[in-house]
Parts: structure tokens; C-alpha cells; sequence
């Protein structure tokens, strides 16, 4: 049985880095069981339930104790009478390797490789899924340490490897997640300013009124559609917003 990878990500309020948290909800979890008669298949996680004749040891279990897990190698036969084992996944404390490959799209619609981060090196190893937690910063981007993060398309693949002897089970998961820290701040900015707007004389430029309305709006429309808007809508929807911020709009009056 295979693990369902899942991740969840918020951006620190000062810009400087995005927490992944791994939200994973079958680590530990157990499947269907073999008995007598059924054969293991190799690169399947296994638990020994009981053992009478079989020596689990020929399919890469360390010893053919009861609890013992391991994942299925060599050539597997058909287990016999009084023996049973049970399909498992693995548990955070099993990870041997995790990684988070990083490709950004930035407002220049530029895809930018960012290698591959080590994520056992840096927060590893692991006990609990509490343990799942990573900081995501510029550092460990390979950017100038404690900047703020590019606004932009960050797509992730987000790697664990189980491992016991010598066979290895390897899970991918492959997601887009939205960055715009920077905008949201500028546009955050442009909000607070329309009080001081409102209260200017006749004549004020009450064009930064509406420019600050339709940024918000379109913030909001960026954040409504985060989950749901396809990755080329998505950045084309941040670059007009970046765009609006840096350069105005057209409303004249």
C-alpha cells in the first residue's frame, strides 16, 4: 500500500520563508494481509504478524521475529502454514531520505531551477510527524540569506524514501503553490492609505482611491482562486496585480 503524500504551506508574515507541513494521514497505516498460500510482492512494506516455517530473512526482513517490518526484495515464494504478514507503510521515524526539489515562476514568468533541498540534513531525523514541519528560506533557496521569498509559482516535488536492507520505497508528491508576499504587502500598503485619501481637499487625486480598491479586489480574487485556478491563470493574474502596484493602472478621471 502506498502512502497518499500530502503537504499543507503558509508564508511567514515577515516574507523570509513558507512552512511546509507534511499532512500526510496514513503513515503507520495497514493494509491487506497474506496468509497461507499468498505470495509477497517485492517493493511492498511488510510487518511479520507470525512466523512458522517461512524464513522472511530470503525477502530482505532482518529476522523473522513477529513486528518485524521490512520491505519485500529477492524472490518471494508462497508463505506457508501459521505464517502471516501484514502490508504497512512507513512511519516518520522510518523515513531514511527526504528532499523538496523547487522550480519558481516568477512574475517574469521565468522558471528558475532551484535544486533539490535536503531535507533530512536540515531537519532530520525524524520521531514523530510532528517532526514534519520545514522552514523554507531564501538560504535554503540558494538566494542571498534572510531576503524575502520571490513572489511567484513555486513547484515542489516533495520526496520520502523508506528503507530498511536493501530495497528501498520511494513516494512522490508533485505540487504548485502560490507565493505573493511582496504584492500582498504592497497592496495591504495601498489599503491603509485610502483614510488619508478620503480626507484630502478638493482636487485630492481620487484615482489612489480606486486603484487601491481594485488592487484589493484583485488580491481577493488571487486568494479565492489559489486552489481551484489553473497554474497559467494563476501567474497571469500576479503579474497584472505586480504590475499595477509598480507601475498604476489606467483609471483617469
Amino acid at each position: 500500500m502506498d502512502l497518499n503524500l500530502s503537504l499543507s504551506y503558509q508564508e511567514q508574515n515577515d516574507n523570509k520563508a513558507i512552512i511546509l507541513t507534511d499532512t500526510t494521514s496514513n503513515y503507520n497505516a495497514t493494509g491487506d494481509s497474506i496468509v497461507a498460500g499468498g505470495t509477497p510482492v517485492n517493493g511492498v512494506m511488510y510487518q511479520i504478524v507470525s512466523r512458522a516455517t517461512y524464513d522472511f530473512t530470503l525477502i530482505d526482513a532482518s529476522n523473522n521475529n513477529p513486528g518485524t517490518r521490512f520491505i519485500c526484495a529477492g524472490i518471494p515464494s508462497p508463505i506457508g502454514a501459521g505464517d502471516e504478514l501484514i502490508e504497512v507503510t512507513g512511519t516518520p521515524a522510518e523515513i531514511t531520505e527526504a528532499t523538496l526539489n523547487v522550480k519558481i515562476t516568477g512574475v517574469d514568468q521565468v522558471e528558475v531551477n532551484k535544486g533539490t533541498i535536503d531535507l533530512f540534513a536540515e531537519f532530520g531525523p525524524f520521531t514523530t510527524q510532528d517532526d514534519l514541519v520545514y522552514t523554507i528560506t531564501s538560504a535554503l533557496l540558494g538566494d542571498t540569506p534572510n531576503t524575502l521569498l520571490v513572489d511567484g509559482l513555486y513547484e515542489l516535488d516533495y520526496i520520502i524514501t523508506h528503507q530498511f536492507n536493501l530495497a528501498p520505497v520511494v513516494t512522490l508528491l508533485n505540487v504548485t503553490i502560490l507565493v505573493y508576499g511582496q504584492v500582498k504587502v504592497a497592496t495591504y500598503e495601498k489599503l491603509r492609505q485610502i483614510p488619508v485619501h478620503y480626507m484630502c481637499v478638493d482636487g485630492c487625486p481620487t484615482a489612489e482611491i480606486s486603484e487601491a480598491d481594485l488592487c484589493g479586489a484583485y488580491l481577493t480574487g488571487i486568494e479565492n482562486s489559489a486552489y481551484i485556478a489553473k497554474t497559467e491563470e494563476l501567474i497571469n493574474m500576479l503579474i497584472v496585480l505586480d504590475n499595477i502596484i509598480k507601475n498604476g493602472s489606467n483609471i483617469t478621471w
